[in-house]
């Protein structure tokens, strides 16, 4: 592979593999860590993927095999910070902002930020399969196949996973959410 291909493959990919980062990580620094080796395997072993249609596929594989080797070694689990924004959607936000004003604006944000950070504690004590399954589908939309291919697991599994990783969210959610 040239320079100037590796840099089309950085550029298509590095805002998607620094989000992954991101969300396993939950912590800036580390995923930057992360990123940067996961940029330097790619390039160590560009060479050994033959078929550029699973090479978004692959550069997650690298990723979340690095991490969970920094799991590994630290033998830690890492806090996940699990933000997304479909607690509240634009329409209520429109119509609770004409209803109620100012107020009720401030109000619906510090419910957000209680609802975001229970969902990140509740996501952080998933066991690490389970939050790693559903991290991939729930926060960066990708196909239970496709999971099973970056993780080298069964889509049986995926879905088990996914399944359990939901049942137990849900469960934590429902007691720490007032």
């Amino acid at each position: 592979m040239n320079p100037e291909q590796f840099d089309d493959l950085y550029n298509e990919y590095k805002n998607s593999v620094y989000g992954l980062a991101c969300y396993l990580t939950g912590n800036r620094s580390e995923a930057e860590d992360l990123f940067q080796e996961t940029w330097l395997r790619v390039t160590e072993n560009i060479n050994k993927i033959s078929n550029a249609k699973d090479i978004k596929a692959w550069i997650f594989t690298i990723a979340a095999n690095l991490y969970r080797d920094e799991l590994r070694k630290k033998k830690v689990r890492r806090m996940f910070f699990f933000q997304k924004a479909k607690t509240l959607s634009k329409q209520e936000i429109v119509s609770n902002d004409a209803q109620w004003g100012a107020e009720s604006k401030k109000m619906n944000e510090s419910n957000r930020k209680d609802m975001n950070r229970a969902t990140s504690q509740a996501v952080a004590k998933l066991p690490n399969r389970q939050r790693l399954v559903f991290v991939l589908k729930e926060v960066k939309g990708y196909k239970h196949r496709e999971i099973g291919e970056i993780l080298k697991m069964p889509v049986g599994t995926v879905k088990t996973l996914l399944y359990r990783a939901t049942k137990r969210l849900q469960r934590e959610l429902r007691v720490s959410i007032p």
